[in-house]
This record gives structure tokens, C-alpha cells and sequence, in this order.
């Protein structure tokens, strides 16, 4: 694969996130036409595609590298699935959050390299976890917040997912895939899943769902904020 291949648990979004493009990391934007933080669930290489349209010399039209991305959807409470092309997508490097400080810390970390630091979390039945984009959805900041009239959210926090709790693990059924030919992979997968339970709001009952390890933290980071300039460590679970 590329080097700028995302891999299984990486955190991207749409390059239309207002976080990309606009200034001081403070989102000028309807909250209902805002694109979720997504984590990489699938990578698929494809060869034998067609790349350009054939009424337009040079007008592409799709790529070779798409990726099952996953996201949290706050309004059903649920977990949605979307193939996305490699170009349409954008790493969490690049976003952009507003911060209330004009001078940071020397020691201050930012959130994009926070999140990418994160462990991914050891399965033990009951232990309490979060999905990796957490944080980033509560760490939003507005310059303005407008919702459409026809929406139905009502709250700034978009795609904000629970706490969740695990009950479950299992090797993944879909496995690998690679070319005969050249043994190049053409499909990757997360190898484990951990079953993840929650309460579902909007069906008032818990709901249960299977997701690669790589998606899963329980990193005290997370959720506790730095006091006196001091980052909280992972648990030790040794």
C-alpha cells in the first residue's frame, strides 16, 4: 500500500469539515451539515477500475483506494458504516481546534496528536471504554451555531457517542484479502472485535454491536482535563 494509506483505527473526516478550512479552529456552520469523525474500519485496494470518465478527458471519477469508515450517529444511537474514496478524506493532523490561549504551554499537547497517542484498550469483560472520537466531537468550538430549521438536532454536540462497556470479543470473521498473482493485500480488516453495550435513547433499550479493537480506548485522557500542566497517563494495567 502508499505510505499515506490510512490504517485500521485511524480518525479522518470529510475535506468539507469546516475544522479544515476554517480559521482559528471556530466553526462558522449550520451543526446539522457538519461531517462526522470517522475511524477506518476496512481498507480496499482496487486495480481493475475505471478511474476517468469517458466524456471528459482528465475528469476523475474515482480511485483505486476506499476505505469502510465508521461513525457514531448521536441522533439514532447507533453506529453507521460508509465507503469512502481515499481523496474525499482528510487525517486528523490536519484539523484544526480552537484553543482559548494565544501562547500554549510548552508541554501542551494538541488533541490531534493526543488522539493518536491513544492505547487501544485491553479487553476485560465490564471494563468501561469510549470510541476514539469522543473527545474530538465534545471538543468543538462555534463562532457561530445556526441549525437548519428542517433538523433534527438541537444540541451543538454532533456525533458525540457514549461511554460504553464490554461485554463481548471474538477474531473477526472477515479476514485479509491478497492478489494471487502478486500477493499485494487487496482487502485489510482488523483482526479482533470487542462487543461493545449501551444504552440507546432513541430506542429506549441497550444496544450491543461488535467493532475492531483499534476503535476502543479506555486512555484516562480522554475524559479527565490537564490540571497544573500535568497530562494524565493510560491506566496501568499491568
Amino acid at each position: 500500500m502508499n505510505e499515506d494509506t490510512y490504517k485500521i483505527g485511524d480518525v479522518v473526516t470529510l475535506k468539507s469539515h469546516p475544522l479544515a478550512f476554517q480559521p482559528n479552529g471556530e466553526i462558522d456552520a449550520y451543526v446539522n451539515q457538519i461531517p462526522p469523525f470517522m475511524c477506518i474500519k476496512e481498507i480496499h485496494i482496487e486495480k481493475k477500475k475505471i478511474l476517468f470518465s469517458k466524456e471528459k478527458e482528465d475528469a476523475k471519477i474515482a480511485d483505486y483506494v476506499k476505505y469502510l469508515c465508521t461513525y457514531f450517529n448521536q441522533h439514532r444511537m447507533i453506529f453507521e458504516e460508509k465507503y469512502v474514496y481515499h481523496d474525499f478524506l482528510i487525517p486528523l493532523k490536519d484539523i484544526v481546534f480552537h484553543n482559548n490561549d494565544e501562547k500554549l504551554q510548552d508541554n501542551h499537547v494538541i488533541l490531534s496528536e493526543e488522539t493518536s497517542k491513544y492505547s487501544i484498550a485491553k479487553y476485560k469483560f465490564g471494563e468501561r471504554v469510549f470510541f476514539k472520537t469522543y473527545k474530538l466531537e465534545k471538543r468543538k468550538k462555534f463562532k457561530t451555531a445556526g441549525h437548519d430549521r428542517n433538523s433534527t438536532t438541537k444540541t451543538t454536540m454532533t456525533h458525540t457517542s457514549p461511554a460504553f462497556v464490554l461485554s463481548g470479543f471474538k477474531p473477526n470473521d472477515q479476514k485479509n484479502i491478497y492478489n494471487q498473482k502478486d500477493g499485494k493485500i487487496q482487502r485489510e480488516c482488523s483482526k479482533e472485535l470487542y462487543k461493545i453495550t449501551w444504552y440507546n435513547a432513541y430506542q429506549e433499550k441497550f444496544s450491543e454491536e461488535y467493532l475492531p479493537a483499534e476503535f476502543l480506548t479506555d486512555d484516562l485522557r480522554i475524559y479527565q482535563s490537564i490540571k497544573n500542566g500535568i497530562v494524565p497517563l493510560s491506566k496501568d494495567k499491568s
